[in-house]
């Protein structure tokens, strides 16, 4: 038993310098006047870290977060999320955080936007909200001001890595971290807990892959997954295609695709034994026809090449 690499966790936020000087006018502006921002990013470049870190930064009036959890915070209306919000800035500003918005069912998405929308200036209340870009944002939040995350530059990762780990990383350890992770702070963090002490200071050879579905489905945030077995077989096949032509964020022939699928599920005696037929409909939610499934939400379609929103 070798052990994993214990990660610090206390460690600061790194880079990010834009994102942080939005959420601060925001901030310094609540005593005076409400506002709203959405923070958008995939999975991993630190959503959830903005948002607590503008948690902590306000210090004018009281926090308040909001979920879809049991409590049905999800299931109210618009006039009775505005009634909270205000309330919540009735003695003083306040700040208001939904991480993970996109986590919502859509009724409650849309009860969300439109309360957003109709909160004024005079409210005195900071709506701040975070989606995940790794699949389509609802239409709902379109109107909101949007704040990106991208990832982090080669610099900040470093300087990150090194937070993690205070430094101790063989260099070749090092150079072979910083590139899996590709600026994705929330893979680099797992990539060093998956390694031992020995395996970080190079004294033990590196797992291999050194990102294995684990790590990347920690990173991620779960696995993704598509409503029925045609969606989970495109969304499979799309990434061994991209694994085929040499990146996991390559795009694919959707003619290509659309063959593989009806190889993998043919109709009902037109193939060996590969099982009934899913209902594929001859363009198989690649495309307009109307009996095909919606493309997955992880998914888009650009002419005639399909490619996943998200390289993680």
């Amino acid at each position: 038993m070798t052990g994993q690499t214990t990660v610090r966790t206390a460690v600061r936020v790194h880079g990010r310098s834009a994102q942080r000087r939005a959420l601060r006018a925001m901030l310094d502006a609540l005593p005076a006047h409400g506002g709203r921002l959405l923070l958008a990013g995939e999975p991993g470049l630190g959503r959830t870290t903005l948002l607590q870190w503008a948690a902590r930064s306000f210090r004018a009036g009281p926090v308040l977060h909001l979920g879809p959890g049991p409590d049905a915070n999800a299931h109210l209306t618009a006039g009775q999320l505005l009634d909270t919000l205000r309330a919540a800035a009735v003695a003083a500003p306040a700040l208001v955080c939904v991480d993970d918005a996109h986590r919502w069912d859509a009724p409650a998405r849309t009860e969300l936007a439109r309360a957003a929308r109709l909160l004024s200036t005079a409210d005195r209340v900071g709506l701040l909200l975070s989606v995940a870009s790794d699949r389509a944002v609802g239409p709902e939040f379109a109107r909101l001001p949007v704040v990106h995350l991208d990832p982090l530059a080669p610099a900040r990762a470093a300087a990150l890595l090194d937070d993690l780990t205070d430094g101790v990383a063989a260099p070749a350890v090092r150079e072979q971290l910083l590139a899996e992770a590709e600026g994705n702070p929330a893979l680099l963090v797992a990539l060093v807990r998956r390694l031992s002490p020995a395996e970080l200071r190079g004294h033990r050879p590196l797992p291999s892959p050194l990102a294995d579905a684990g790590v990347l489905a920690e990173a991620a945030g779960g696995v993704p997954t598509g409503p029925s077995a045609h969606a989970r077989d495109l969304l499979l096949t799309v990434a061994a295609a991209g694994e085929a032509s040499d990146g996991s964020d390559a795009d694919a022939d959707a003619g290509l695709v659309r063959d593989a699928l009806r190889r993998l599920r043919p109709a009902p005696g037109h193939g060996p034994g590969l099982g009934p037929d899913p209902g594929l409909g001859p363009d198989p939610g690649l495309g307009p026809d109307p009996g095909a499934e919606p493309l997955p939400e992880q998914l888009v379609l650009a002419g005639d090449r399909l490619r996943f929103r998200s390289p993680l």
